[in-house]
């Protein structure tokens, strides 16, 4: 037979389960009340990381006031009206320092490259391609790409794009490299064509790069061979190829040139006159002339 104070012992301590349970399912509730009503509300606002905007201008950019819930406000919003709304800053971040401060972490811009807008001068860029400003004149000692291609509606605060999303891949995996000692040096692209890209170093020296695959081995070679085979002031062109490169010079290249043109001069007068002997041993001469020394690189 069942014993009648073990039964009730059992549903006393049922009771009382249930009666904690409750009262702290009651307490919680309070407490998310208060806390989005009368606690934590933004008493302080501090700013870390801008020497280009007031931080007044960021607390105002990202529409927190006093007395504002920090539970309640988006964060993640405000965070986006800030870099949206002050063009200059890359990123904001805003971290709860309860029960009552805010803090705003913000990161400035720095103009990167320039990007050709066709007939209608250049759109300065940062590091993530953010579009800072529109410029008639490329920014002083910015790396400046040409054949971007830019896609249409671009604005300021907008992040560039180029019409073709192939392209638009190959200049931000150039644009990662810009900050590296070699990539430092590079003046500009060309990637007009996206499967044959070039670039010049230092002014002087144009680089066909080919396709983007493969860009780190491709860096490291031609910064070898510039460092260490071909002199600090010469002028011309780099080939790389598949496993090796080629140096042609400034009159190596003059020298071709001139052939070539010489070449085609003479197919178009071939086929208005008959062949001259003479002709013949003149263009002869210049063949003859137009064979240069080229530099090939294992």
């Amino acid at each position: 037979m069942q014993d009648p104070e073990k039964g009730y012992g059992r549903s006393r301590k049922r009771n009382m389960s249930l009666y904690y349970i409750t009262l702290a399912a009651i307490v919680i509730i309070i407490f998310s009340i208060l806390a989005v009503t009368v606690f934590f509300n933004v008493e302080t606002v501090i700013v870390t990381g801008s020497s280009i905007y007031t931080a007044e201008e960021i607390v105002a950019a990202s529409g927190i006031n006093g007395g504002d819930n920090m539970i309640r406000k988006n964060m993640g919003k405000a965070e986006k009206r800030i870099t949206e709304d002050l063009i200059y800053i890359e990123t904001a971040e805003i971290t709860r320092r309860f029960p009552s401060s805010l803090e705003i972490s913000v990161t400035p811009c720095q103009e990167t490259a320039c990007m050709d807008n066709y007939d209608n001068g250049y759109r300065i860029v940062s590091r993530t391609g953010k579009i800072l400003a529109s410029s008639a004149s490329p920014g002083s000692g910015l790396p400046i790409f040409y054949g971007t291609e830019p896609a249409e509606g671009l604005t300021e605060g907008m992040k560039f794009v180029s019409a073709d999303e192939n392209k638009t891949e190959v200049i931000y995996e150039l644009m990662e490299r810009a900050n590296s000692e070699f990539g430092s040096k590079i003046t500009d692209y060309n990637v007009n064509d996206r499967l044959n890209i070039s670039c010049t170093y230092e002014g002087r020296i144009e680089i066909d790069l080919g396709v983007i695959a493969d860009i780190d081995y491709k860096y490291r070679l031609a910064e070898n061979i510039l460092s260490t085979k071909i002199s600090p002031d010469a002028e011309g062109r780099l080939r790389m190829l598949e496993n090796s490169a080629q140096f042609l010079s400034k009159s190596d290249l003059e020298q071709i040139e001139q052939t070539v043109e010489f070449n085609m001069e003479t197919s178009v007068s071939q086929e208005e006159t008959a062949a001259d002997p003479a002709s013949e041993s003149s263009s002869d001469a210049v063949t003859d002339a137009s064979e240069t020394t080229k530099l090939n690189f294992e």
